[in-house]
């Protein structure tokens, strides 16, 4: 009876008969169909994304200072790389001692508010980052600055700039050399006139940052501040690395344990364009690391296009005795010519 119960349920007639079975190959399509195509078609489309102001496009190279030094192939490749087509990388294993450097700038930072220096055009306020421009032999400076900071201070900061700013001109000097017999032979200089490099500290005023970012740099001060060859930039702090290259906007981080290198306006153009400034096309930016105590410090070598006459010279050079010839042979052969002629 159980059984029979059972059968009945199953076969009443209230229930719906089950749907048939969606036709394939040939005949119409069902409703059921159509609803799957439409919702697969929904799921097809790609949404629009929207990328942030500052793009992680690629991270610069990133070069041991020992292999610049003895000039490994696979290193000088990637230089010569980086800097045609960003304008920037970083040299690692730099050697030079930061926290000594961190510890004599933080108890030496009330040198960046020395009285008149900004009508000396050595320092500059631009809203949370302050420049110091490092003249060693300026006499008053020097004065004011024992005042200001201390004579012990200011022997022991003195000191250590001295040592760093040594430490990166090798830098700059390996580094110049590299780019200078890695560029284009076709190159030739277009007759520069040779600067002396400048030394800059930078202090950032953490405070500053936390509300909004520091305006930018006037014009005037943004082409002084690019007129040059390469600029090492040394970061004393763990910070946030911006800069508008040739392919767009770049962001990376950065820290003490590297020297990030930019390319100047001088060089693009020395080059004819081969090398591309990462400054010619926008402004360069360096956020600290708030998370730190106190404020951030940094410091920025410009280096001075005479360096890179050496090997550009080279190629000036062998291109006079190649048309000294040329001259040479031209006079002989106009002089056989006469003579066979008249006489």
């Amino acid at each position: 009876m159980a059984i029979m119960r059972t059968r009945s349920l199953l076969t009443s007639p209230s229930e719906a008969p089950p749907p048939s079975p969606i036709p394939t190959g040939k005949g119409s399509r069902s409703a059921a169909n159509s609803i799957f195509s439409e919702n697969l078609t929904r799921s097809l489309k790609i949404p629009k994304l929207s990328l942030p102001e500052y793009v992680h496009r690629s991270v610069p190279a990133d070069i041991d200072r020992e292999s610049l030094a003895s000039r490994e192939p696979d290193s000088v490749k990637r230089i010569l790389r980086c800097a045609a087509e960003f304008g920037v990388f970083r040299i690692s294993r730099h050697g030079i001692c930061v926290e000594e450097l961190r510890s004599a700038l933080g108890e030496s930072d009330a040198v960046f508010r020395i009285p008149d220096c900004k009508s000396k055009g050595c320092r500059q306020d631009y809203g949370g980052r302050e420049e110091f421009v490092w003249r060693r032999f300026e006499k008053e400076v020097e004065e004011r600055a024992r005042k200001v900071i201390g004579a012990g201070k200011y022997r022991r900061l003195s000191q250590m700039i001295d040592s760093v700013a040594k430490q990166l001109e090798a830098i700059a000097g390996e580094l110049a050399e590299v780019i200078s017999q890695g560029a284009n032979k076709q190159l030739i200089h277009k007759g520069i006139q040779p600067r002396e490099s400048t030394l800059s500290l930078y202090r950032y005023d953490h405070d500053a940052f936390m509300g909004e970012p520091p305006p930018l740099s006037s014009d005037r001060h943004r082409e002084s501040r690019y007129e040059h060859a390469i600029s090492l930039h040394l970061l004393v702090d763990q910070c946030e690395f911006h800069v508008q290259s040739e392919r767009g906007p770049l962001s990376f981080n950065a820290g003490p344990d590297s020297i990030v290198v930019t390319i100047g306006t001088q060089l693009e153009e020395w080059s004819l364009g081969e090398f591309k400034s990462a400054h010619g096309h926008g402004e360069l930016t360096f956020e600290p690391n708030l998370s730190s105590t106190g404020a951030s410090f940094s410091i920025e070598l410009n280096c001075l296009p005479s360096r890179f006459s050496h090997g550009f010279g080279k190629i000036n050079k062998t291109i006079l005795i190649a048309d000294q010839i040329l001259f040479v042979i031209i006079i002989v052969l106009v002089y056989n010519i006469f003579k066979f002629i008249f006489y």
